[in-house]
């Protein structure tokens, strides 16, 4: 089950994936061609994420994701290889979520 929270993180970081060397912000674009803007909805669940007790470890993903972005050969984030990049930030936020299930964007299933 940690794999797929992981893989659903993964995909759902994809859209808030952004460039620079500060903190990436919830409505930056990915780097990968088919990457798109996010919409209003994931802006705000983003932001609802980071504001949450869980913010400090989720944007460490967001920052690992943009800094280690892999794109496949159809301009599509390629979810493994970005996410065998990022292990220590993905395993903090999941930790995290167990820690504290009902924070923003955290799933009940995750603490199951």
């Amino acid at each position: 089950m940690k794999n797929l929270f992981l893989a659903a993180m993964t995909i759902a970081t994809m859209a808030f994936s952004g460039c620079g060397n500060d903190d990436v912000k919830c409505s930056d674009k990915g780097k990968c061609a088919q990457d798109t803007t996010p919409s209003a909805t994931y802006v705000t669940g983003c932001q609802a994420m980071l504001a949450s007790t869980c913010g400090s470890p989720f944007q460490a993903v967001l920052n690992c994701v943009e800094a280690n972005e892999k794109c496949d050969s159809s301009g599509n984030m390629d979810l493994t290889a970005t996410e065998s990049a990022c292990p220590t930030q993905f395993g903090n936020y999941a930790a995290s979520c167990l820690a504290n299930p009902t924070a923003a964007g955290c799933t009940s299933s995750v603490a199951h």
